[in-house]
């Protein structure tokens, strides 16, 4: 069943991946991290069904940004995370989720995108990717990592807390990081 859902999710992202390039990469990612999802397979395709309504939601919607938006979801709940132009931003992206069929709770960690920050952020999730990578404690895939101007957030499900202190740690510890959150949730 597994390998017939990831056969599934290859198709359908490489036909999605025609019209984003960089959904290319992405999908090589998500293929090998649904194989490696703490979660089961029907939660892992609800989540992405959701995920991708709200996405698809935020694109055709003229009036936002969807370049510095990621959204996530986990056994349906929501988690929208990123950089907007201004308050009504935040409230429209909210209020998207919100009407979302099968979303049952929204966590956000949105910023007023600012012109420049002291950090580079794609240093910062390099770094941050490679050492969660290296750590044999931690499951990296299921880790996600955003970075929100000079803040590392994570979000994602893990078996349990110490792969979130390794992760954290790592966040502190990554040159030109502010603030770290999380929104990791350990598996029951």
């Amino acid at each position: 069943m597994r390998f017939v859902l990831l056969v599934f999710l290859l198709f359908f992202t490489g036909c999605v991946a025609r019209l984003t390039p960089i959904s290319n990469a992405i999908n090589i990612y998500d293929a090998y991290s649904i194989s490696r999802d703490q979660r089961g397979i029907y939660s892992i395709t609800k989540d992405k069904i959701i995920q991708t309504k709200i996405q698809s939601k935020i694109l055709f919607d003229k009036d936002l940004s969807f370049m510095d938006i990621e959204i996530e979801s986990f056994y349906g709940d929501v988690y929208l995370i990123g950089l907007v132009k201004d308050n009504e931003m935040i409230k429209k992206i909210v209020q998207i989720a919100k009407t979302t069929d099968g979303v049952k709770k929204i966590y956000t960690y949105l910023k007023i995108k600012k012109d420049e920050y002291p950090c580079n952020g794609f240093n910062i999730l390099a770094n941050l990717k490679r050492e969660l990578f290296s750590d044999s404690s931690v499951e990296g895939t299921n880790v996600r990592v955003s970075v929100v101007g000079c803040d590392v957030v994570f979000s994602g499900v893990i078996a349990d807390a110490k792969q979130e202190e390794h992760a954290i740690w790592y966040a502190r510890h990554t040159q030109g990081v502010a603030d770290v959150y999380s929104f990791l949730k350990i598996l029951d």
